[in-house]
């Protein structure tokens, strides 16, 4: 099995890389790096890749997407919003794309071509005008300062949904826009912001549909699992770090031939949004566990883990057959 995965780095100048992992030979290559550009933020990078045809990646970064040829990974077209902030993930069904803008708290909806049809808002006129200007408090040293200086879309803000996640299914509540969002700790339409689940123990970040399932990671790193019905009931199928040697932030999620392969990421410091945590730093680190998907038992590890400090995201197949 070939996977792509979009990786980013905490520290050093920004940049996005895809890399590709051979999960029975273990390979690791980084198959293109992205050119930095004018609206880079440090710390920052890729983060979603999924696909838009055979032959087309799109790619979200804090603040652009990207369309890319699979081939090469030259950039064939760039789209950028100057309300586009911390992007986390992208998603295509049908004709239409969606991207969860995790700054902005919207789910933003564009065309093929790149043209943004509609931005389903999680925010008041008012909300929004005070997140634009700079009208909000901060703690903590990880957020951008109001006054930094800094236009909306390279300023690191405090955010309410957090969305993380964005997924669409003709199979799935009617063929609603789903999102789930870490501060609200549950899965909602994205268009009407109705509760589509109970509120989880652990925040989600990625999920996914398989035959008659929805699966959601969770920060955690407890996977969860619901049959497709409103509202959606989760049951804790998965509680990973329980078994697995490294613990990390846990977010991307793919399920294919029988195997979960999950996406981890180190953590470099604690703080209350790593309360979970029970083990030293030093035993977290980035890469992607496989999980036997019949028996939910560890199969393998691959170590992306750098001092660089690597961050994934996503985790896709790789069905490019080069």
């Amino acid at each position: 099995m070939k996977l792509l995965i979009p990786m980013s780095y905490f520290f050093g100048a920004p940049r996005s890389e895809v890399w590709q992992l051979d999960t029975q030979s273990g390979q690791q290559r980084c198959l293109y790096t992205l050119p930095p550009s004018d609206r880079d933020v440090p710390g920052k990078g890729i983060t979603g890749l999924t696909w838009l045809n055979n032959t087309q990646l799109l790619a979200c970064d804090f603040n652009r997407l990207l369309l890319l040829n699979r081939i090469d990974g030259e950039i064939i077209k760039e789209y950028a919003d100057d309300q586009f902030n911390d992007l986390h993930h992208v998603h295509v069904q049908g004709e239409y794309i969606y991207v969860a803008n995790t700054g902005r708290d919207s789910i933003d909806v564009l065309d093929h071509q790149l043209q943004r049809l509609e931005r389903l808002d999680g925010l008041s006129a008012t909300d929004w005008s005070q997140r634009y200007h700079g009208d909000y408090a901060i703690r903590g040293a990880y957020y951008d300062r109001p006054d930094s200086g800094l236009p909306f879309y390279k300023r690191k803000v405090p955010d309410s949904w957090h969305f993380n996640h964005v997924l669409r299914d003709t199979r799935v509540a009617n063929g609603r826009i789903v999102a789930t969002s870490f501060g609200r700790k549950q899965l909602v339409d994205a268009r009407t912001l109705e509760p589509l689940s109970s509120v989880l123990p652990d925040a989600p970040h990625d999920g996914l549909i398989a035959d008659d399932s929805i699966w959601i990671t969770t920060v955690t790193g407890k996977i969860y699992r619901a049959p497709l019905t409103l509202p959606f009931a989760f049951e804790c199928v998965l509680d990973l770090f329980a078994q697995a040697p490294k613990a990390g932030w846990c977010r991307g999620l793919l399920i294919c031939e029988n195997t979960l392969y999950i996406g981890i990421t180190s953590i470099y410091e604690k703080s209350s949004r790593t309360a979970w945590l029970d083990r030293p730093l030093n035993e977290t680190a980035s890469g992607i566990y496989c999980v036997d998907l019949a028996t939910l038992t560890l199969i393998d590890f691959h170590d992306f883990t750098t001092v660089d400090g690597r961050r994934i995201f996503t985790v896709i197949d790789d069905h490019c057959l080069l």
